[in-house]
Order: structure tokens, then sequence, then C-alpha cells
């Protein structure tokens, strides 16, 4: 434990006594957790962070954050360690109430196997319980039943499998799960609208960066301003990479907007 210079700060250490104390464990579980989170190879823990709440990612956003309570030091601001025991208490009740709602999302879906949206609703549970496996299994089976499963429901089962295969290095196959979702935006699964589904297109964006598809990314990263404004950080970090400065493209189109619709005044 004290080789990764854990529990410096006195607020962090206390919290976390108390937390695995409640759940029966022992601080000796930490080292661990903190080695599993794979905190130490992340280039921005914060903002990884960020990236699995924004996505309820219920475990694996609360690994991360109690690993980057137990590696706060002592000069950490007290406003940082309430931030992080603020993510760990919002993942731990979203955990407790997934858990709760596991043996009944299992019940439904078994008594109702050509329900889409039974079979997707219980791919959620499982998918924030980081439960992969059997979450792509559900998200797969809904799928095949299209007119049993709504088109929120839909796009996300596709989105979903698209991320399965992104976290294991198959961002070919992502990006074309990602593309398919970002078309489900009308009834039954149609494409009635020109707008595409915004947390897909952020994934398209991540997928096309990791392929290193420039020139598509910079297309693509003009329709996400189009329809939803600046992108997020998450995302942004990972264009900046392949070459992109979303914030300035973002600025830069702003500006210009804002100029034609004065000009537009001044007629």
């Amino acid at each position: 434990m004290t080789e990764l210079r854990m529990l410096e700060s006195t607020w962090a250490s206390e919290y976390l006594r108390g937390l695995f104390g409640r759940e029966g464990k022992s601080l000796e579980d930490l080292d661990d957790l903190v080695l599993a989170s794979e905190i130490l190879a992340m280039e921005d823990p914060s903002l990884e962070l960020i990236f699995l709440r924004q996505g309820n990612s219920s475990a694996q956003g609360f690994n991360l954050a109690i690993a980057m309570l137990a590696l706060c030091e002592k000069e950490t601001p007290v406003a940082l360690v309430a931030e992080l025991i603020e993510v760990i208490e919002e993942c731990r009740r979203n955990l407790i109430k997934a858990r709760e709602a596991l043996p009944e999302a299992r019940i439904v879906a078994d008594r109702e196997p050509e329900n889409g949206d039974k079979l997707a609703e219980l791919g959620f549970v499982l998918n924030s319980l980081d439960e992969r496996r059997a979450a792509l299994s559900a998200f797969t089976k809904a799928l095949e039943h299209p007119d049993t499963l709504r088109v929120e429901y839909h796009r996300d089962c596709v989105n979903n499998i698209g991320w399965d295969h992104y976290l294991r290095g198959e961002y070919e196959e992502a990006l074309g799960w990602f593309q398919h979702a970002c078309k489900l935006n009308g009834p039954g699964g149609s494409s009635e609208s020109d707008e595409p589904y915004q947390l897909a297109l952020e994934n398209v964006l991540l997928a096309l960066s990791k392929l290193g598809r420039l020139r598509e990314a910079a297309i693509r990263l003009e329709e996400y301003h189009k329809f939803f404004g600046r992108l997020p950080r998450y995302e942004s970090v990972a264009l900046e990479k392949l070459g992109l400065q979303p914030d300035i493209i973002f600025v830069r189109a702003s500006t210009r907007s804002i100029a034609s619709e004065a000009e537009v005044l001044e007629m």
C-alpha cells in the first residue's frame, strides 16, 4: 500500500475507512482496487471520471473515484476530496438501485423473451453493474425484436454494442455501430430527422480519432457543432490528439454565425 503513497490525505483516509467498514471490507483491499482501476495508466483520471459519470458507468466510476481519493495528497484541496466523495456516493446509490432492480429485470425478460423493451431494460441494468458480457447478450437479443423496441432503447442498444467493440479496441466495428445509432431518430427506429443521436455522434468522433481519420472527423465535428454546439471535453481531448482543435473550430464557427446574423439585421 505504501508504495503507491496512498491515504496521505486525512480527509480521504477517514472517509475510506468508514466506507470500507460499511462494505465489510478492509483497507488492505485498497491496493487491489487501485490497481484494478488502471488509474496509474491514465493520462487524466479526472477527465476519465467525468466521462464514466456521464455514461452512467456506475461500477467503473465508483472504483475510479475511490482510487483517486486514495491517492489524494496532504495538500489536496478539501473541495476535490468532497467532489470525489460526492461521485462515490452517487455511484454507490446507482449501484444499489441497479442491484435491487436486477432480479425483477431478469424475471420479466425471461417471462417475455420476445419483448425488445424488456430485454433492453435488462441490458441497461447489467451494463451499469459492469456485467458487460451479459449486457451485450441482452442488447443483441433485444435487437432481434425491433417491433417491440422503442426507438430510444433501440438506438441505445446499438450504441452500447458499439461501445463494447470500442472497449475491446475494435474501432472499425465500433464505428459502424455508432454510425447506425446516429441515424435512429424517428418512431420504430426510422430516420425521420436530420439531427443525429448526440451520444452516438460523440462516440463516432472517438472512434474516428482512434482510427486516425482526420478529414472525416473534421466533417463530423462540424455536424456536431451545427446540432449540439460545443463538444464535451473528453471527446475534444481525443480529437486534439488527432490534430484537430475543436474549441478553436467552435469559436470560429460561432463568430462567423453571429457576424452573419448581424449583417442580416443591418440590411
